[in-house]
């Protein structure tokens, strides 16, 4: 199912996505919460230029009708982490189908400046 969510994440447009897709094609990953956030290790020298650590995001419910979001963090030009959470903090009761996620792609998010 790992390679399911990551794939659905791919078909959001976002910046660097074409080169992230690539590069998730040779992963390793280990579960690191109760959720099934996984610690994601590339197995290419391949980096890719993404705006946002966070440069897509996913959204589906739960039987119980809550929210889970899938986050797909990419930190220094590789990624890192497929973070998986339920909005209201309880244990997913059945992980939705890939397909039935939503994909969002967020607009950056402004660097802070020094006041003049």
């Amino acid at each position: 199912m790992e390679r399911e969510l990551l794939l659905r994440l791919m078909e959001a447009e976002f910046p660097g996505r074409d080169e992230l897709a690539l590069i998730i094609q040779d992963l390793m990953v280990r579960t690191i919460d109760e959720f099934g956030s996984l610690e994601l290790h590339s197995q290419s020298e391949r980096t890719v230029q993404v705006i946002q650590r966070v440069p897509v995001e996913a959204e589906a419910k739960d039987i119980d009708g809550h929210a889970i979001h899938l986050m797909l963090h990419v930190v220094d030009g590789r990624p890192a982490e497929l973070e998986i959470l339920k909005i209201d903090g309880a244990s997913i009761l059945r992980m939705p189908d890939p397909s039935a996620f939503e994909l969002v792609v967020l607009p950056p998010v402004p660097r802070l400046r020094t006041v003049d």
